[in-house]
């Protein structure tokens, strides 16, 4: 059983992106590229050349807790074992000698077998979260994804028999064709499985996708806004019934596995990005301050070869955005929340003060106040991102 629910404050988490995959799902609007030759060994060199030039230039302290080491994507899984516990190595390395980080690797179903999942742990990694998206053969045909159903059921498996404890899910609801009664099918279906960690994403058609080109000339057609409610409202009494913590709005885990990496983010804590396209936080100096890298992996890879970074912009933080993220960021925690002494402490002011709102979402049922905290309902939750815009204007 993982230690901690939740990233300590004075620890660091590492970001990893791998943007290569067997192909590009027609939904997908992350930075990730099809490929079918993946320059793994240049690639991994140069995520550990960025890593040290970062941890030189920012005078990172190799004593501070390395909390996590998260591999996302793209298809990290397209990645070896031997790749991937080189990385961890180079990352992990010279760190004190708190508790072992956790370290996250992404699965795509149609990449692993169980040779391959036993030398992930082997390499270094405790925790998988498997992009399973769906458990229909139908929709994951619709998805554009590769594998099947049973492909997915058979990943987690064998993940199972390969040591891993800590497995998360991944699934997607708001489909096009999918109804309430396949979806509730799903759930069940993941749900015997016994996940330690499920997240859940309602369908967002981006510009710039084939979706979105799709939706545009009347191709797709969309669920209707309160069959989405229905589906994830459904999602929240099933998991609660297998006992899972809806601990973030769109995550679940059974008690004592919280993602730690993404706490880090939701918390505001540093954390060092690497990878083509990856971002990078420091809470410090000042208000923080994030940059970003270059997107397409040919230039980055270039570009640390010659500069040894591949930093494409970078922004500093005014009191006013920080503000804002951490109200954000804090009321996407729905166990945890905003502590009133916290942000206090950073900001010099409550919550309530700096954002007048607050007290009239409170009235109206959206948020609750302990004697410590704010916190989202369960009503406040369903409509998140309209309540994040309206506290804000």
């Amino acid at each position: 059983m993982p230690a901690v629910n939740m990233m300590k404050m004075n620890s660091i988490g590492v970001y990893i992106h791998i943007p290569f995959c067997l192909s590009k799902c027609p939904y997908c609007d992350f930075n990730s590229v099809a490929s079918g030759s993946v320059p793994e060994a240049r690639y991994a060199a140069c995520v550990l050349k960025e890593f040290n030039a970062c941890v030189g230039k920012e005078g990172i302290d190799r004593q501070k807790g390395l909390g996590s080491v998260y591999f996302g994507g793209g298809t990290p899984s397209v990645f070896s074992p031997a790749a991937i516990g080189g990385i961890i190595r180079g990352v992990t390395d010279g760190f004190g000698p708190q508790e072992p980080a956790e370290v996250t690797l992404e699965v795509n179903p149609d990449t692993v077998d169980a040779g391959r999942l036993e030398g992930f742990r082997k390499a270094g990694v405790n925790r998988l979260s498997i992009g399973a998206q769906s458990l229909d053969d139908g929709l994951l045909k619709m998805l554009g994804r590769r594998h099947s159903a049973k492909k997915a059921l058979n990943a987690f498996r064998m993940a199972r028999e390969a040591g891993f404890e800590n497995i998360g899910i991944d699934l997607m609801f708001g489909l096009p064709g999918q109804t309430l009664a396949l979806w509730k099918e799903t759930l069940k279906t993941a749900v015997a499985l016994r996940p330690r960690h499920v997240s859940l994403y309602g369908l967002t058609i981006e510009e710039g996708t084939p979706f979105g080109r799709l939706l545009k000339n009347g191709s797709l057609s969309l669920l209707p806004e309160e069959v989405e409610i229905e589906m994830y409202k459904t999602a929240i009494d099933t998991l609660a019934e297998a006992g899972c913590v809806h601990y973030e709005i769109s995550n679940f885990a059974l008690p004592g596995y919280f993602s730690v990496h993404n706490s880090g983010y939701w918390q505001g804590i540093d954390c060092i990005g690497l990878g083509a396209g990856a971002h990078s936080y420091m809470s410090a100096p000042g208000w923080g301050r994030r940059w970003w890298n270059a997107l397409e992996p040919e230039q980055y890879m270039e570009r640390i070869a010659l500069l040894g970074n591949a930093v494409e912009g970078s922004e500093t933080l005014k009191m006013g955005e920080a503000s804002a993220e951490s109200l954000m960021l804090g009321l996407r925690m729905l166990t945890k929340g905003i502590v009133r002494s916290e942000f206090k402490q950073r900001f010099g002011i409550l919550p309530e003060d700096m954002f007048k709102r607050l007290k009239e979402f409170e009235a109206e049922g959206y948020i609750k106040n302990t004697a410590d905290s704010i916190i989202l309902t369960p009503k406040g939750a369903l409509i998140s991102n309209e309540l994040f815009s309206n506290m804000l204007a």
